[in-house]
């Protein structure tokens, strides 16, 4: 994630001259400081073992501190917080350095002019009223979900939906049939766009049991592409199943990669 860091001098023996900062509401964990501070125009050397933080006033007169830290070169970086961003208005902040025997050091008020973006809520629309929201997708897109198998008549059903990232635990007894397993189905979700990628991605974890590594009935087989045309065969405990939709084909393509540490191959 592209990151800005607003560099900025504060003299801890001045009184009146107020530096701002302008800041879009919204934004979080992408905007930061790079503070030297001086005294009487001569740098102060912040030890690295010292505590600092940027306390941060809103206009509400709500106040909250973030911790930084001290860098190699004396000066300390510090977090504009998502907490300062979430309203228009201006942050009264300064910034307190404490070291290991307790003296303690504030410098003096500098502002954050917190603007309104295009956009005020957390997400932006489609390019048309109906479209789904394009950064809610994105973010989606990137979240891991977790996928929670569902209690059917004959055992249990896997239901993901495209474009989502899922990890699946199978290691509770409750997925097992004396050494085996009972029913795994995997049910895989018709495209409703065919314009973009269909995907699905599952990381896996199904420790092996006496009979074996989990069986999945991955559906009807003629209706599904598989790696080199076979059927996989789960013989690890730790494995991907990787979905991509074929739109030539109008099928999904099923493949897995499956794990196992060095020791036990050696």
């Amino acid at each position: 994630m592209a990151q800005s860091m607003c560099k900025m001098m504060l003299d801890v023996a001045d009184r009146d001259t107020v530096q701002v900062i302008v800041a879009r509401q919204g934004d979080s964990a992408t905007r930061f400081l790079r503070v030297r501070l001086m005294s009487f125009g001569e740098p102060l050397c912040i030890e690295e073992n010292a505590v600092v933080l940027v306390n941060a006033k809103n206009a509400a007169g709500d106040v909250r501190a973030f911790e930084g830290e001290v860098n190699t070169d004396g000066t300390v970086t510090l977090p504009i917080h998502a907490w300062m961003l979430r309203n228009v208005g201006v942050v009264q902040c300064d910034i307190t350095v404490v070291d290991v025997n307790g003296g303690k050091l504030t410098t003096p008020l500098f502002e954050i002019d917190v603007v309104a973006s295009v956009s005020q809520g957390d997400v932006l629309p489609g390019d048309e009223g109906d479209e789904e929201s394009i950064t809610a997708r994105l973010l989606a897109e990137e979240k891991l979900y977790t996928l929670k198998p569902e209690l059917s008549a004959d055992g249990y059903i896997l239901s993901p939906v495209c474009n989502r990232k899922y990890a699946l635990d199978l290691s509770d007894e409750i997925y097992a049939s004396g050494d085996g397993w009972k029913a795994i189905s995997l049910v895989l979700p018709t495209p409703t766009d065919l314009d973009s990628d269909n995907w699905i991605l599952i990381y896996c974890h199904a420790p092996l049991r006496v009979a074996g590594g989990v069986s999945i009935d991955w559906g009807v087989a003629a209706d599904l592409l598989f790696v080199d045309g076979e059927i996989p065969n789960i013989a690890r405990g730790d494995f991907d199943v990787i979905c991509t939709y074929s739109r030539p084909a109008g099928k999904w393509q099923i493949g897995t990669v499956q794990y196992e540490t060095v020791e036990a191959t050696v």
